[in-house]
């Protein structure tokens, strides 16, 4: 037998085994990586390392944990500082509360408007309980008038604005309860009077501006329950300034300051109704 002849079964038989193997059905591809995870929490990272373990990586992975573990500490302490503050605030708004606003009064502010007599007879007022027993008050009110019927003037025109603040002291924490009060007013007025001439027995107007400050003391009953406010007062006004001036020589006038003194001093005495609604 030839050389030729005995290789030729050694071929034939890888031929197989290379057919045999490309016939095996295909292995699932797997991927492998020798990277292994490493923690976010840096505690966690720490702790793959062996307490025995000096090296540089396991201090820093130690360092790192104990200053994650510090600001964990002061984001607590924090928190307690701003729950605290939080307290504090709303036990002193209750005390505060309890302390200055009239258990009567739930609703502290109100707006008003009056009618009456004295100065003026009719307007409107804001008012605000800024202690339990103490209200402070600012009113502007008018009364249209004619001087004639002070002075026996004809055609006298002495209609008045007044604006005015004061207070009230509440002698009591109910729904129904006296006060008294005071307050400080200025007055002013457009005046227009006849004035006679005693030579020539004809007659012609004077006009003028008048102004006026007062101080009033009242006292009377204030009825508050919810919404609503209610008070009816006695006052007394007494003018310790008065002034009338000309307006075409801007001058004082005794004939004009005298009628407006009369009439003021006409009205020192008065009632007031008012009534508004609270917020």
């Amino acid at each position: 037998m030839t050389a030729r002849h005995a290789s030729m079964p050694a071929a034939l038989g890888i031929a197989a085994a290379i057919a045999g193997a490309l016939s095996l059905p295909p292995r699932d591809a797997r991927a492998y990586t020798f990277v292994d995870a490493v923690p976010e929490d840096p505690c966690a990272r720490a702790r793959l390392f062996d307490p025995q373990d000096a090296s540089l990586p396991a201090q820093k992975a130690r360092r790192a944990c104990r200053l994650a573990v510090f600001e964990q500490r002061l984001a607590t302490e924090r928190q307690k500082e701003v729950a605290a503050g939080e307290d504090a605030r709303e036990a002193w708004v209750e005390k505060w509360m309890v302390g200055t606003q009239p258990a009567r009064v739930l609703h502290p502010m109100a707006v008003e408007v009056f009618v009456g007599s004295g100065i003026v007879n009719y307007g409107a007022a804001f008012s605000w309980n800024v202690l339990s027993y103490l209200e402070l008050a600012a009113r502007v009110g008018q009364r249209q008038m004619s001087c004639a019927d002070q002075s026996s003037g004809t055609g006298a025109d002495c209609t008045r604005t007044t604006w005015s603040a004061g207070v009230r002291w509440i002698f009591g924490d109910r729904d129904f309860s006296p006060f008294a009060g005071a307050a400080f007013s200025t007055t002013s007025a457009a005046l227009k009077i006849v004035h006679f001439d005693p030579n020539t027995g004809s007659g012609n107007f004077l006009d003028g501006h008048g102004s006026a400050n007062s101080a009033s003391l009242s006292g009377g009953l204030q009825l508050a329950i919810s919404y609503v406010r209610l008070s009816l007062e006695y006052l007394y006004e007494y003018v310790f300034y008065t002034g009338a001036n000309l307006n075409d020589m801007q001058k004082p006038s005794d004939e004009l300051r005298g009628v407006w003194e009369d009439s003021l001093s006409q009205d020192r005495h008065g009632v007031r109704f008012q009534v508004g609604f609270a917020f």
